[in-house]
């Protein structure tokens, strides 16, 4: 014990001779990989800076979404989710227009890179465009500075391909699947999250036209009737099949309009 004693008195009359004499002591060098993940864990809460867009956001919900805001008596979100797809989202495009409903596109950011112009119609029609990730990983399974990556890219790929540029103001983890680091993140980023209340599951679809799968979409979009539902459709990847959900999107919005819902986006507005 004397011994130890010794060694930090020893070590104490060092380091104030040294400060007296204004000499420093250099901190032990850090590998370039400890200084990566430092710099990575530092930034992974923080989002890009955002440059001027066309769209101003709500202050995002500490929670997450899943039926609209009762804003009004009745209304509803239709959404469709994995686009945009040159084939089907110009279908369901004209759809909409022709029957002067706007509804919450949900895209993947590699597919808005892909196809900037339908990303610009859809803005220019009036619809909403929320992020949905850059690739469509299952962000649970990710760190925080990776899902932080996936939800930075796409909103970059989105706001590149609008002029003026477009700030994402709701973001929907793809299969549903998150944590409490993906709220946070998403909220950190202007972003409310949003799941649903009615899954119509097309991503089921038979690889065909089917009257009986097409009547299940139906169904499964609007019941159980509620007074403030949030539907769940796809209208991508651009590789999956979806004439079923787009010849459906049509009797999902009478059913709608028939009974007095104001079609809103998922915020309620």
């Amino acid at each position: 014990m004397a011994a130890r004693a010794r060694q930090r008195l020893a070590t104490a009359l060092f380091a104030a001779a040294l400060m007296m004499s204004g000499a420093t002591i250099a901190a032990p060098a850090r590998s370039p990989l400890a200084l990566t993940w430092e710099w990575q864990d530092a930034h992974a809460m923080k989002p890009p800076a955002v440059s001027a867009v066309v769209n101003t956001c709500p202050t995002p919900k500490s929670y997450v979404l899943t039926r609209v805001p009762a804003t009004m008596p009745k209304n509803v979100a239709l959404s469709f989710d994995d686009g945009p797809s040159p084939r089907w989202t110009p279908q369901i495009l004209d759809i909409l227009k022709a029957n002067r409903v706007h509804a919450t596109f949900f895209m993947v950011g590699q597919y808005a890179r892909s196809y900037p112009r339908l990303v610009r119609r859809v803005v220019a029609e009036g619809h909403t465009v929320g992020n949905h990730t850059l690739t469509h990983p299952h962000l649970n399974d990710l760190s925080a500075t990776r899902q932080a990556s996936q939800l930075d890219a796409a909103t970059r790929a989105i706001s590149a391909a609008v002029p003026g540029g477009y700030k994402p103001c709701f973001f929907r983890p793809p299969y549903g699947a998150y944590n409490s680091t993906t709220v946070r993140l998403a909220r950190a980023r202007g972003m409310s999250t949003v799941l649903w209340t009615h899954d119509t599951r097309d991503w089921t679809t038979p690889l065909h036209l089917s009257s009986s799968f097409q009547r299940t979409i139906v169904y499964r979009a609007t019941h159980p009737v509620t007074l403030h539902p949030n539907v769940l459709t796809h209208d991508g990847s651009p590789v999956n099949y979806r004439q079923n959900t787009v010849n459906n999107v049509k009797r999902i919005i009478t059913f709608y309009k028939s009974r007095g819902y104001r079609f809103t986006n998922p915020a309620g507005r």
